[in-house]
């Protein structure tokens, strides 16, 4: 039994625990404004002023002329009164005007009722001016007018009279203090609001704090635990350190997140949590960027100065950070959490430690184990086991997954109380260091997701499914918490099963799957991203079918809850890796981590020729089974990638390849057409992205790929070899390919066969049939110079409705497109750099159109007439990684007057910052 299981309810008694909300409700986000301004109109200049000086300390004051603090259109009461209730803090500019105003002893009334904190601003009108006497001879009779005229009733006076009270009990500032120099009060107030209300760290934990068990509690126990050190190299300095070592998913995260927010009161803005890497592959990858985050949170360095610094500066920004700190004088608060086992993670640590922070400071550590921390503080007096949960905040979790409708554990009835006695004693385990049990929170947390599962969470049926040996261990070992982790996962369909794995030991530090053509950057977030991937290897057709795989894994608490991000805790991480290893298992065969056959493999991610996933094969031919092949910088492919075999493979990616690679083929009997013959023999293939393959001159297993729906072909565009032509005989004809979706195409030299006008026209107007097409990108940089441009027309006729995005570097040869009128969904039409481009049509009926790009268009003569929508006329071109930051329009830029001029031409252009 664990040490702190209860024996009887008194255990409660004096200990205050929040009721849990329903686990399937999102949790109430952070208030958007933490400071409420209420003041009268009369003080509205003022208040306005201190409004600016605020946000300039990056506070998020609610004042009702700012443009984020009402909604237009909505009813203005429910809005204020909103604002009112989740504000921390009401700063009350308290006049004559305030207390015979209706609107400001409405808001002071609310402020008491919600138990809002009073922070009283004596502006002009003295503390004693607030006593019982002058409520009674001054501000009451005030009060009775707006009863008599039916603004309130008669019962608010009490209120209000309590309310006042409420008031100058609160201390507050004076203004009579500061000589009546307004500029000295508000510089004291701002500063007082900052140091009592520090604003909240965006890197902060997502929930409030009453929603973190035993919030108040672990972090005066860590705290306390704190011991003053000599700084290396510097025995005259001493800081405060601690090192909190426990098991994966104890909360050594949690609470050093939480410990930054509490230090606040302390240290104000001072206060830096950095997170390294728990993955070796990716530690070096974001140091840069988490030094960065160092110099503006502990150096106060300005963004110019954190924008120089670079990989090839990295001395100079651990330079900077040093006399930034030197500079400000002040004891900061530096958190360091998760130091891996590996010599990367507790070097970047060590570095850290080595900066010279001002006597004072606090320095928090975290890792899985007492040998890392004393390999990286030096010492193991600062080393120490995380503060563990009590027995009622271990049951409270629990039940805030289990039977969130439950408000507290004294709810329950005596035969309820024992059995979640009984549930909350299989999350509790041993753990080396500890001189007792440990309750999980992330075990608790699973398991109470599974119990709301049993019986619409019926409590008396839990004690059944705790009698299921098969399912639920008795060992009080760590190691064996997988078997609780293990109960959602076992509910799991099989394809829901590799969608876990693949978020698990695919997604998190990894880059190449995010990668998306220019024209989604602005509209997807990376769990979109991660969906949409999804999808493509799981042959989900509908997005959001996929998105509610992933929606149902953080339900179950498989994967952690956010509406951005795909995140795994490490702890399911290391779960999963050991599904993989079950030999035979639907798991081994879909990543076959710890074998050589390659007969099942369904996953192949090679990283410069180290698997990452799966195993190096000899010949990938013999993979028969693959679904998902990888490859990134891997050296010894060979001049030809033969995938003739790979008569299951959904998605291809490959970038950096071999300099060697020349041709990627299909060596099938139906050689030249075999996409006419029911799909092609690659017919399960969707999703094709090469990129920068910089010796790849011809790609001619496309013609296999019947049933392609994503295309991407991405070179250096600044190699360019004109005397290189694909070896195939024809251009390719892509009529076929029914289902593409997105084209980009954007290479150095041609690769289909397009180097002459005609054919790529041919070609164009092909690939314009296509009738699911939604997005098509091409330009090729190899064309050879012409003397004359500009003498070709292409005309299209028949058009896919569903294009909603073209984007074209036309040949030289091309002086006008007629037809694009007919692009009746487009929003972005980008034709950069066509510089034999002179006219383009009338595109006022093109009513969806919101982007237009003639960047390097020398020769075109006028910009076409363009409707109300469009948004922006770009001069600098967005086609790859970003939206115009410059426009161009006419000196009169008006709906009937938009004519435009690139540079090449000598007109006078007015350019606008985005």
């Amino acid at each position: 039994m664990c040490p702190d299981d209860p024996v009887s309810t008194s255990l409660e008694d004096g200990m205050e625990s929040p009721g849990p909300e329903r686990r399937r409700v999102r949790r109430e986000p952070e208030p958007k404004h933490v400071i409420f301004l209420s003041h009268s109109g009369n003080e509205k200049q003022f208040v306005e002023q201190l409004d600016h000086d605020l946000r300039a300390m990056h506070q998020r004051p609610f004042f009702d002329q700012d443009s984020d603090a009402l909604v237009k259109g909505e009813q203005l009461t429910p809005q204020i009164l909103a604002a009112a209730r989740r504000c921390r803090v009401a700063v009350v500019v308290v006049s004559k005007g305030f207390l015979t105003t209706l609107w400001p002893m409405l808001e002071l009334s609310w402020f008491v009722k919600y138990k809002v904190t009073l922070f009283p601003l004596f502006f002009k009108l003295t503390p004693d001016k607030l006593d019982e006497s002058h409520v009674e001879k001054e501000w009451k009779p005030s009060w009775r007018k707006l009863v008599e005229e039916g603004e309130v009733k008669e019962e608010v006076l009490e209120t209000w009279s309590k309310a006042v009270e409420k008031l100058r009990n609160s201390i507050g500032v004076d203004y009579a203090h500061y000589a009546n120099s307004e500029l000295k009060y508000r510089q004291y107030v701002v500063g007082e609001i900052c140091k009592t209300w520090p604003r909240r760290m965006t890197y902060a934990i997502d929930v409030p704090q009453d929603k973190i068990q035993g919030y108040e509690r672990l972090c005066k126990v860590a705290s306390s635990m704190f011991t003053e050190g000599k700084v290396v190299g510097r025995d005259e300095e001493s800081h405060r350190y601690l090192g909190l070592y426990g098991m994966g998913g104890v909360g050594k995260t949690t609470l050093c997140k939480a410990m930054c927010n509490y230090s606040q009161g302390e240290f104000g803005d001072r206060v830096c949590y950095l997170e390294l890497p728990s993955e070796q592959g990716i530690a070096r990858k974001d140091q840069l960027a988490r030094l960065k985050h160092a110099l503006g949170r502990l150096g106060g360095c300005n963004r110019s100065v954190i924008d120089s610094i670079s990989e090839e500066r990295i001395q100079q920004g651990w330079d900077d950070l040093e006399d930034g700190i030197i500079r400000n004088q002040l004891p900061v608060f530096f958190a360091i959490d998760n130091v891996g086992d590996f010599e990367d993670s507790r070097d970047e640590a060590r570095r850290y430690l080595k900066v010279r922070l001002s006597p004072g400071s606090k320095v928090l550590v975290t890792a899985r184990s007492q040998e890392i921390l004393k390999s990286v503080l030096g010492a193991t007096d600062y080393c120490k086991p995380i503060p563990r949960l009590e027995w009622l905040e271990a049951a409270t979790l629990f039940l805030s997954y289990a039977a969130p409708w439950v408000s507290s554990v004294s709810d329950l009835k005596a035969e309820e109380r024992k059995i979640v006695e009984k549930c909350v004693r299989e999350c509790c385990f041993e753990d080396m260091g500890y001189p007792s049990s440990q309750y999980h929170p992330l075990v608790l947390r699973a398991l109470g997701t599974y119990f709301y599962d049993v019986d619409s969470g019926n409590v008396m049926r839990w004690e059944e499914a705790l009698e299921n040996k098969n399912k639920l261990q008795r060992s009080r070992e760590a190691g064996n918490v997988n078997a609780i982790l293990g109960l959602n996962y076992n509910s799991l369909s099989d394809i829901m099963k590799l969608v876990f794995l693949d978020s698990a030991l695919h997604s998190p530090g990894r880059t190449e799957w995010q990668r998306r053509p220019w024209w989604k950057h602005e509209e997807v977030n990376n769990m979109n991203m991660w969906v949409s991937w999804i999808s493509e290897v799981h042959a989900v057709s509908d997005f959001e079918d996929a998105k509610r795989m992933v929606k149902e894994l953080q339900r179950l608490s498989l994967v952690e809850d956010s509406s951005s991000v795909v995140s795994v805790h490490d702890l399911y991480k290391a779960f999963a890796r050991v599904l993989v290893e079950r030999e035979g298992s639907i798991e081994w065969q879909w990543w076959m981590s710890q074998v050589s056959n390659a007969k099942h493999l369904k996953r192949l991610v090679l990283d410069q020729d180290k698997p990452i996933i799966g195993r190096a094969m000899g010949r990938f031919v013999d993979c028969q089974s693959l679904v998902y092949l990888e490859l990134v910088g891997c050296g010894d492919i060979g001049p030809d990638l033969e995938l003739g075999n790979l008569r299951s493979l959904r998605v291809l990616f490959m970038r950096g390849c071999s300099d060697s690679l020349k041709r990627i083929v299909c060596s099938c009997i139906n050689r030249r057409h075999c996409y006419e013959r029911a799909g092609g023999c690659l017919s399960e293939l969707t999703t094709v992205q090469l990129h920068q393959l910089d010796s790849l001159e011809a790609v001619p297993f496309l013609r296999h790929c019947g049933n392609l729906q994503h295309l991407e072909i991405f070179n250096d565009l600044n190699i360019f070899l004109p005397d290189i032509v694909a070896t195939d005989e024809e251009p390719m004809d892509f009529r076929h390919f029914k289902a593409l979706r997105t084209i980009s195409i954007q290479v150095g030299r041609d690769m289909l066969g397009l180097v002459k006008c005609d054919a790529f026209i041919r070609w164009l107007l092909t690939v314009l049939q296509l009738e699911n097409l939604t997005a098509f990108e091409y330009e090729r940089h190899d064309q050879e110079k012409i003397k004359e441009r500009g003498g070709y027309t292409i005309e299209l006729v028949q058009v896919p409705r569903k294009l909603s995005v073209l984007s074209l570097c036309l040949p030289d040869e091309i002086g006008e497109v007629k037809g694009l009128h007919l692009l009746s969904e487009l929003t972005t039409l980008n034709l950069c750099y066509s510089r034999g481009l002179r006219r383009l049509p009338d595109l006022r009926c093109l009513s969806k159109l919101k982007w237009l790009c003639v960047d390097g268009c020398c020769n075109l003569e006028d910009l076409p007439r363009l409707g109300s929508e469009v948004q922006a006329i770009a001069k600098v071109g967005f086609t790859r990684d970003h939206w115009p930051d410059r426009l161009v329009l006419c000196e009169c830029f008006e709906a009937s007057c938009k004519s435009y001029f690139c540079d090449t031409c000598s007109k006078r252009v007015r350019k606008l910052e985005c």
